[in-house]
């Protein structure tokens, strides 16, 4: 079902900042605003007035009916669903020369229909529609951070299936379809991305997914997941050794976990994620890796598995201030030391009464029987 408050304080920054539409080509607004999984989710949110909802013609009436809203335009083919937003802005410009249109420009966005669209209508500007939205998205209201619990209870059962079945001669995908199979039975609704089971010399990867390569004795395996629950995300990563580690592995994984724990003390209402890294590099650094530390230890999350800030994409994030209310991961970044392996331990936090509050509690044995 729509949700007018959200809408509300969306158009009215729009309006502070010039924005005539926002044409919604993503999942995550769309579910910001509506509330519900589509495929293709598409629709149009005016400055002034209801949206606008851009939708296959036997969805019109499921659509009109679940969502609340009374405008529909439906489609047959890409053409005519091109034609339908085009007349729908027509009507907008009001006489207008130009019609400012924002279009989220991130990961997901179908870059063919955003160039389809201004083909179709050279009159219009398309400008980045962050400077209204992600304001909003920052700080999560009690429906969201509910939503993002059950995503981090899930992202539990994940990593608690990673230990379980993790020992020398299955494969990274073996261990990645186990954990997919469980979360999914446990009711998450897929991942936001891959499943990370990066063992050996992979652990040393910043980033990764899951491989037939076989997983042997003595290999360092980080595990990362990020599943969605009706759109929403957490993350969790941990990293295990199959069998005793090693003086040199065991000095990494102790040297991570206390780097995270210093990044998560320094999280408070007012400060920045640079100091969030400069807390976990002290440590880094205190044991001999700073050369190793990657910058981006902490991001925001949410409907996106990175949200503002998020430093690790955008240096320039790295001054936001952090508020109560926003979602947040700490341990990003893996410590990688070639010949020795990769760590990571990741977490989601919410922001609540001045500290970093998890979500969830997930103690596993960093040594795994071999």
């Amino acid at each position: 079902m729509l949700n007018q408050g959200r809408l509300s304080r969306a158009q009215e920054r729009m309006r502070e900042q010039g924005i005539d539409a926002y044409m919604i080509l993503t999942h995550d607004d769309y579910i910001y605003f509506f509330g519900e999984v589509r495929h293709q989710p598409r629709a149009i949110i005016p400055a002034n007035g209801p949206p606008i909802i851009i939708t296959f013609f036997g969805e019109e009436e499921e659509v009109k009916r679940s969502l609340g809203v009374d405008d529909a335009r439906v489609f047959g083919t890409v053409g005519q669903q091109i034609k339908d937003v085009v007349g729908a802005m027509r009507q907008m410009s009001d006489g207008k020369e130009t019609l400012r249109v924002g279009v989220q420009m991130w990961f997901n966005t179908p870059a063919f229909l955003l160039t389809m669209f201004q083909r179709a209508n050279p009159q219009i500007e398309v400008v980045d529609i962050a400077r209204v939205m992600d304001a909003l998205r920052m700080i999560k209201d009690d429906e969201e951070v509910e939503l993002m619990s059950n995503a981090a209870h899930i992202a539990r059962v994940g990593i608690e299936t990673a230990a379980n079945v993790l020992r020398p001669g299955i494969t990274e995908n073996e261990v990645g379809a186990e954990i997919e199979y469980a979360m999914r039975k446990a009711g998450g609704s897929g991942v936001a991305t891959p499943v990370f089971v990066n063992s050996g010399v992979r652990s040393c990867w910043l980033h990764g997914t899951a491989t037939d390569k076989v997983v042997e004795a003595g290999d360092l395996v980080v595990v990362d997941v990020v599943p969605r629950f009706r759109g929403y995300c957490a993350n969790l990563t941990r990293t295990f050794v199959l069998g005793p580690p090693n003086a040199k592995q065991h000095k990494l994984f102790e040297t991570y976990r206390d780097a995270q724990a210093a990044g998560i003390a320094a999280v408070r209402p007012g400060i920045r994620n640079r100091e969030i890294d400069a807390a976990a590099l002290q440590v880094f650094e205190a044991a001999g890796y700073g050369d190793r530390y990657v910058p981006g230890i902490s991001h925001s999350i949410g409907l996106d598995f990175e949200e503002a800030p998020r430093p690790t994409i955008h240096p320039a994030d790295s001054r936001i201030e952090l508020r109560e209310g926003m979602m947040l991961t700490v341990g990003h970044s893996v410590l990688s030391v070639p010949g020795v392996g990769g760590v990571r331990i990741e977490d989601t936090f919410q922001l609540k009464a001045g500290r970093a509050q998890p979500l969830v509690d997930c103690d596993v044995d960093f040594e795994l029987s071999a």
